[in-house]
């Protein structure tokens, strides 16, 4: 998988097999779909076939045609978008997504290199009922189990996978932490992880990477505008 930001790609890239979900997250409105939509713009530029599940309430048209100004239409015959309305209708998606890899395998055409999806929690997060501990303990099931669709489509199809999560925080022992929605299930599914925070500067971000469970990290820090984000800033 290749990356609209430097920092990014090289960190990932060079380190050594780059393989695992990849985890893009952050608080409401810093970037993420910005980011996940540059990310399948560059690869679908590059000849790789890409699917992006969307499953907010309001499809991107806008930013989608801010980040993809050029050779459009040969990156959205690359690109294959697709809308989940409910958090069973992302289920079965993902499911499906091995049947559709294996047809054009089967009739021997290009197959998917990425599949983006753009949020793997929102709907997830909207069954969620505090007093209903049986449903989400079936939603989490249900979680669980798309996420190990992934890991298996990565590993047995070579497809990377990169998933836009939302922030949610948990007290322990007195302190608050920022952690990924999904608690437990995305620690142990999700081997690298891309965390976008806000700064004290308007469009300024700080990005923090965290390759596999190792102690591989790196901060750096760049700039949004309405096409994207730059380079990184010094």
């Amino acid at each position: 998988m290749d990356f609209p930001i430097k920092q990014i790609d090289d960190f990932f890239n060079s380190i050594d097999t780059f393989e695992g979900i990849t985890s893009l997250w952050g608080d409401f409105g810093v970037g993420k779909t910005t980011l996940s939509l540059q990310t399948a713009y560059i690869n679908a530029l590059s000849g790789s076939k890409v699917i992006y599940i969307y499953s907010k309430p309001n499809f991107p048209y806008n930013k989608i045609d801010s980040v993809i100004e050029k050779n459009l239409d040969e990156v959205l015959d690359n690109i294959l978008f697709s809308k989940a309305i409910t958090f069973e209708v992302l289920l079965n998606l993902v499911f499906n997504l091995e049947f559709i890899i294996i047809d054009d395998l089967k009739n021997g055409d290009r197959t998917f290199n990425l599949v983006v999806i753009d949020s793997i929690t929102d709907l997830y997060g909207l069954e969620l009922q505090q007093d209903k501990k049986g449903k989400n303990f079936i939603l989490n099931y249900k979680l669980n189990q798309m996420l190990a669709n992934l890991t298996f489509l990565n590993k047995k199809y070579h497809v990377d996978v990169l998933i836009v999560n939302e922030l949610s925080r948990k007290t322990q022992e007195g302190q608050t932490y920022e952690v990924e929605r999904g608690g437990k299930v995305m620690e142990y599914w999700v081997k690298n992880s891309i965390k976008i925070e806000r700064t004290d500067k308007l469009n300024h971000r700080k990005f923090f990477l965290m390759k596999g469970k190792s102690n591989n990290s790196l901060v750096f820090y760049t700039r949004l505008n309405k096409q994207g984000f730059e380079e990184d800033l010094k």
